[in-house]
């Protein structure tokens, strides 16, 4: 048997570490999924460790990688660019002009806020203009006084949350699926059908009854 080839030793050691660091897990966590020390995790990152089919499938599963990007059929996952500190900046400034519009709605003043808070009224010119964060219990209370939703303060579909929402929704619902509709929504060849459905839905009572009938004529 022909000796296995180092270069794809170190290439595949390469893989498993820079797949570590982009799920942000350190060589000790990865070791304890493989049950094995520190210090023979680190002979798997270095080439120096042949590690097993059953091992490399632990590893993406802890580290929410498709086994693909192994044998370089599959990249990894783009991290989200995300400036916290200006996200977070921005978002009380905008749950500030939210509370604000909520309490004219409800028509209350910054006073009486103030008073079904028990806070000084100068705390809730603060939050109105984002100078201060609202905390999320004093968000839960306000809501409740001023018959709103805290969903109304919600990042909306554009944000990095409203993404992170959505993708985190459409895993459940993927999830839930029965394993033959799971293998049939990934397999790249049934893509046209999926936009045949798409196109279907959007059609109106009236276009689908005709599209059904036209195809019994066909058929009969």
């Amino acid at each position: 048997m022909a000796k296995i080839d180092s270069k794809r030793e170190e290439l595949l050691g390469k893989l498993i570490r820079e797949a570590r660091e982009h799920a942000g897990r350190t060589p000790k966590e990865c070791a304890q999924v493989l049950n094995m020390s520190a210090q023979k995790y680190h002979t798997v990152e270095s080439g120096k460790y042949l590690i097993s089919l059953p091992e490399l499938e632990a590893l993406a599963l802890y580290l929410n990688i498709p086994m693909g990007y192994f044998w370089g059929s599959e990249p990894l996952s783009p991290t989200p660019d995300v400036d916290y500190q200006t996200l977070i900046t921005l978002r009380h400034r905008v749950i500030g002009v939210l509370l604000s519009q909520l309490r004219l709605r409800a028509h209350k003043t910054q006073e009486e806020v103030a008073e079904a808070l028990a806070v000084d009224v100068s705390l809730i010119k603060k939050y109105e203009t984002g100078q201060a964060a609202v905390p999320y219990l004093h968000l839960e209370q306000l809501c409740r006084y001023l018959d709103g939703q805290i969903d109304l303060f919600m990042d909306d579909v554009h944000g990095p949350l409203g993404r992170h929402e959505a993708l985190q929704k459409l895993s459940r619902q993927f999830q839930r699926l029965e394993p033959d509709m799971q293998k049939f929504l990934i397999n790249p060849s049934n893509q046209h059908y999926l936009e045949i459905a798409k196109k279907l839905s959007e059609m109106d009572v009236h276009k689908l009854r005709q599209i059904a009938e036209d195809l019994l004529e066909i058929t009969f």
